[in-house]
């Protein structure tokens, strides 16, 4: 079940500096390959496609060139996360984390730390004040994550508030 996280400020970001021998760098033309290499194994349902990266992100390259940003372990790709644009509902304050994903053989390495300090930097650098993201239910580890920034649960409906109050009893 999705769920979305609301951090209502962007003053206090934990920051985590990347280790040594690892970098980011900003979307190139050609990184859907590495996008959807990611993805897929994770979330796939038959709808990781080239098709849901343009409808999420468009197809103004020079946009996604300011707003996603891919972790490097030397040479290789191991990452993305994409501090991008909020809901026009909430107003043009708002960013949002969108697409954290590391390479399988980069989890629970402790990286997803240093890439979520750089995208909410970002995300600050480019004049926004709060941010959100959303997630799903069972990812734990990432909602823990989410909330040790600064992140909180949005309920919005009783079978949400019944999923968050299992995710709770689990932790």
């Amino acid at each position: 079940m999705y769920l979305s996280m609301f951090c209502s400020t962007l003053d206090n970001i934990p920051q985590f500096a990347l280790p040594d021998g690892y970098t980011m760098r900003r979307y190139q033309t050609g990184d859907i390959r590495h996008w959807l290499d990611f993805h897929i194994p994770l979330f796939d349902k038959g709808d990781i496609t080239e098709s849901l990266f343009w409808r999420e992100y468009g197809r103004d390259e020079t946009v996604i060139i300011q707003r996603q940003f891919y972790m490097m372990h030397g040479e290789q790709v191991i990452g993305s996360i994409s501090a991008w644009f909020g809901d026009e509902e909430r107003g043009t304050h708002l960013g949002r984390i969108h697409w954290v994903v590391l390479h399988e053989d980069y989890r629970s390495k402790g990286l997803s730390k240093p890439l979520l300090s750089f995208a909410m930097n970002k995300l600050k650098e480019l004049g926004h004040t709060q941010a959100y993201l959303t997630t799903d239910t069972e990812l734990v580890p990432a909602i823990n994550l989410y909330m040790k920034f600064g992140f909180q649960p949005e309920i919005d409906s009783d079978e949400l508030q019944t999923a968050w109050d299992d995710l709770v009893k689990c932790s």
